[in-house]
């Protein structure tokens, strides 16, 4: 017996935690992973994308006419250093292009940790309709029962027996929808997690509200602060402008120094060693219709990203709103789901009572099962939303709202 039971807990799924699930999501999720090496690979180019061209070496062999009784040999070094900014745009370029990349991360992470609480709570759902049809079960087997009873002693019809039994089978159809819903949800939240979806899926734990939020017009002037979207907006435009810089300097030619030494070898007559030095620049002699048109297309880029910035802050302020908003309502749905499951509960029993006396119709205590499934289905389906609406908020707001908590606590289902 203790060994059946120790086997027992060992095969048991281990119970899934929100807040675990997003601790492991944050290490394992491949897209994560993925933006992080983007993010390391972007920040490595901001270094060389300021540093010098490397300089250049050149040996020359001077021998025209040929005479191998004098041999010069002449080892030049050159080096080109750009002018006007150039170095400083590049870097500031590559340095948006890094903000850009860790910007891109954080809204990959936001967006992940939102899908997760989607799968979680999808999954919670499909949980609890299998702990509601099952306690459903148990009142219907009751009911048919008493409407057995009811019928050989002739006081019941015999239709009362069959849609007694009619209805057990379809709690049985409800149920396999159940198992449809709960592997699909699974699926979901194993392929984020990395993990392999054939695995059993522990259970879920019963969410809880949060008792008070901020305003819309706090979290919406957190979410102009806080949103990454935002900073790689800002990054956006930092990159225009720093390639627009790029474009105007280009008009601006490079200045190449070099110094050069010439040694000749059997030349006991004279000199042996002579020095050169110099410098050259390239000539930026078709600017017109080389730089003109880049200097116009960054100069475009840099409106374009700052339109796209503003129209970015908007949507953020219409999503916090909207977002909120349907949290609000899904919290009073479930105050009121809260008041009309014990009264429906209470409205059960009581037809149970009475059609077991005899006194009550067979077809009343049957829709009472049904209006106590429904609203205790609905409860959940509710306390779902709301946690679902938690974590689009939290993405919205780009801060953490308290879904960690309000997953792990339990909800006090007060009936």
């Amino acid at each position: 017996m203790i060994a059946a039971c120790v086997a027992l807990l060992v095969a048991a799924p281990t119970p899934l935690r929100l807040a675990d699930l997003l601790r492991e999501a944050r290490e394992k999720n491949p897209d994560l992973i993925a933006a992080q090496a983007y993010l390391r690979a972007a920040t490595e180019n901001v270094s060389p994308a300021g540093a010098l061209d490397d300089p250049m070496l050149m040996v020359q062999l001077w021998n025209t006419p040929v005479d191998f009784s004098a041999v010069p040999v002449m080892v030049q070094l050159s080096q080109t250093i750009p002018l006007a900014g150039k170095r400083g745009a590049r870097t500031d370029a590559a340095r948006a292009e890094a903000a850009f990349a860790e910007s891109d991360l954080a809204v990959k992470q936001r967006d992940i940790e939102t899908a997760l609480a989607s799968a979680y709570f999808e999954l919670f759902l499909a949980d609890r309709t299998q702990e509601v049809d099952d306690e459903l079960e148990t009142i219907l087997k009751v009911l048919l029962l008493s409407s057995e009873s009811r019928v050989s002693s002739g006081k019941g019809e015999q239709s009362e027996l069959l849609r007694a039994q009619a209805s057990l089978v379809q709690l049985r159809s409800n149920r396999e929808s159940a198992l449809d819903h709960k592997r699909s949800s699974w699926a979901r939240l194993a392929s984020l997690l990395d993990r392999n979806p054939a695995g059993p899926a522990g259970p879920t734990m019963p969410p809880n509200v949060l008792g008070n939020l901020p305003d819309v017009a706090t979290l919406q002037k957190h979410a102009l602060q806080a949103r990454p979207e935002l900073a790689g907006a800002r990054a956006r435009i930092a990159g225009a402008d720093a390639e627009a810089r790029l474009a105007k300097a280009s008009s601006v030619p490079d200045l190449g120094v070099f110094v050069a030494e010439m040694h000749t070898f059997r030349n006991p007559a004279g000199p042996s060693d002579f020095l050169f030095a110099g410098v050259q620049i390239n000539l930026p002699i078709f600017g017109g219709s080389k730089n003109g048109p880049r200097v116009s297309s960054a100069q475009a880029r840099i409106a374009a990203a700052v339109a796209s910035e503003r129209a970015l802050r908007n949507r953020i302020v219409a999503e916090v709103a909207e977002t909120h908003a349907h949290l609000v309502a899904e919290g009073h749905q479930i105050d009121l789901h809260h008041q009309l499951v014990p009264l429906a509960r209470q409205a059960l029993e009581s037809a149970q009572s009475s059609y077991a006396a005899g006194r009550g119709d067979f077809a009343m205590a049957l829709e009472s099962a049904r209006e106590l499934r429904m609203h205790e289905l609905e409860l959940a389906m509710h306390l779902a939303a709301y946690e679902q609406r938690l974590a689009e908020l939290q993405r919205a707001v780009g801060a953490e709202l308290g879904l960690d908590e309000s997953a792990d606590i339990g909800h006090d289902e007060r009936h």
